[in-house]
């Protein structure tokens, strides 16, 4: 897992105008709670914030949060993070103190591994039904993303949520939902209505074809008398 230092800085206001503000100084808006404790006001630098999330490909990471007037960094999580509806900028960010003592709840991405038995033998198709499960575990021990391997998947068969065990980690999700199957082949039925069609074009293409070779044959016989003449 992931610790990166975030240095940020405290704001006084809240409001629409005032982020708006920030956000043209290239800031964002963000805010810090935690259990018993008092919302603090932050504003972080954009590109910093830019970076660090593509450089750990926007995975939990836990931040030592430097925020001023503060004798420790905090540590902390981000919970959520608000995007522009078309643009994508973000636009607010909340971050949640946690102990590394204490259990929290978070999602994390499953990864598919491996290549099905019935997609290799029998051209079955491999659908990724659920791409993040919700777990509880200390912090430390959030794994970065949990592994399935679906190699021995035949056609028609399932993983569900229950079959999994991974390490120091409870799985919240529900443990009837399928993570990855594999579906039969897509067969494509051609309707009765073009079957009979392609049918009797053939039917009307063969007289054609006959009384071709009849007059070709014919043209082959009177070239032939007349030679002989």
């Amino acid at each position: 897992m992931a610790e990166v230092t975030l240095e940020v800085e405290k704001r006084e206001i809240g409001g629409k105008g005032p982020a708006k503000r920030l956000r043209a100084q290239g800031k964002i808006p963000a805010v810090i709670y935690g259990h018993g404790e008092e919302s603090v006001l932050l504003s972080l630098d954009a590109k910093n914030l830019h970076a660090i999330l593509h450089a750990h490909g926007g995975e939990n990471i836990i931040f030592d949060v430097k925020i001023p007037g503060h004798k420790k960094a905090i540590k902390a999580i981000i919970r959520e993070v608000q995007h522009h509806p078309s643009r994508g900028d973000i636009l607010h960010v909340d971050l949640q103190h946690i102990s590394m003592k204490e259990k929290i709840i978070v999602q994390v991405p499953v990864f598919l591994v491996g290549s099905p038995l019935g997609v290799r033998v029998k051209g079955g198709i491999l659908q990724h039904v659920l791409h993040e499960l919700e777990i509880e575990c200390l912090p430390g021990d959030i794994p970065e993303h949990i592994e399935v391997n679906v190699s021995e998947l035949d056609v028609g068969d399932s993983i569900h949520i229950q079959d999994l065990t991974v390490e120091k980690v409870k799985i919240i999700t529900d443990p009837q939902r399928s993570v990855a199957t594999v579906v039969p082949p897509t067969v494509i039925k051609v309707p009765v209505e073009e079957e009979v069609m392609v049918a009797e074009e053939e039917e009307l293409e063969e007289p054609e074809l006959i009384e071709k070779e009849r007059g070709e044959k014919g043209e082959e016989r009177t070239k032939k008398e007349e030679e002989k003449e």
